[in-house]
């Protein structure tokens, strides 16, 4: 999250960089100087992203990489702003509802957003869309800025870096079907969260006792030789 944040920082609002970012120097913690400097660090630093002097050569590397990417520097070179507020209320549910894009080109016509992931080649990206359902937030940022502003942008664009070296870089246009799935995910997503807040009722998992047996891969041929041979090690 903090290496998220600070690279969001660095190639969005750079300008934001030492009032939003503090980067810890070297220092040997269990000595009394360096308890007392660690303080002094943390005093200065209230309020601001913490991170370490190798987190910060890391985001300069991946900033390096973005922006060496054609379509990224083309994409972040567009007038627009950062990190901009909109807020509307939902008509179905009378929910108050807000997003704030990482990148909106002026002309509200884009919207770009910036990920950290392992893997950024497509078959990768993909799954990173489906494990933490960027598809709905796309969706819900141009449904969002349509509420707010009138004007519903025609791309959501991700930016997607590499976490380790090369920090590798690809930039990818959500597509209509992406967008059509995510709105209607979110929407039910909406309709159930208006409901719990109605009710005051917040359901998890199951309330009865459930009966629950191994893992798929525990079960088959491969998991019951793994399991032997670790006992017979053991």
């Amino acid at each position: 999250m903090r290496l998220g944040t600070a690279l969001h920082t660095h190639v969005l609002e750079m300008s934001r960089w030492d009032e939003e970012i503090a980067v810890a120097p070297p220092m040997d913690r269990r000595t009394k100087a360096g308890k007392e400097s660690w303080a002094a660090f943390e005093a200065d630093a209230a309020g601001k992203t913490v991170i370490t002097a190798d987190d910060a050569a890391q985001v300069q590397a991946m900033a390096r990489s973005v922006f060496r990417h054609p379509a990224a520097a083309m994409l972040l070179g567009l007038p627009g702003k950062a990190e901009t507020t909109h807020m509307w209320t939902d008509a179905a549910t009378g929910l108050e509802c807000k997003c704030r894009p990482d990148w909106l080109t002026d002309d509200g016509s884009i919207v770009v957003d910036l990920k950290t992931t392992k893997d950024a080649s497509p078959r990768g990206f993909k799954q990173s869309v489906a494990n933490f359902a960027y598809h709905k937030q796309a969706a819900w940022y141009l449904h969002g800025l349509e509420q707010a502003t009138g004007k519903r942008p025609d791309q959501f664009i991700f930016i997607c870096v590499e976490s380790t070296a090369p920090f590798a870089c690809a930039v990818y246009a959500a597509d209509a079907e992406m967008i059509e799935r995510g709105h209607d995910q979110a929407m039910r997503d909406l309709v159930k969260l208006a409901a719990c807040k109605a009710a005051d009722h917040w359901p998890s998992y199951s309330d009865q006792i459930e009966t629950i047996s191994l893992p798929g891969w525990m079960t088959g041929a491969t998991g019951q030789q793994q399991a032997t041979t670790e006992i017979e090690t053991y």
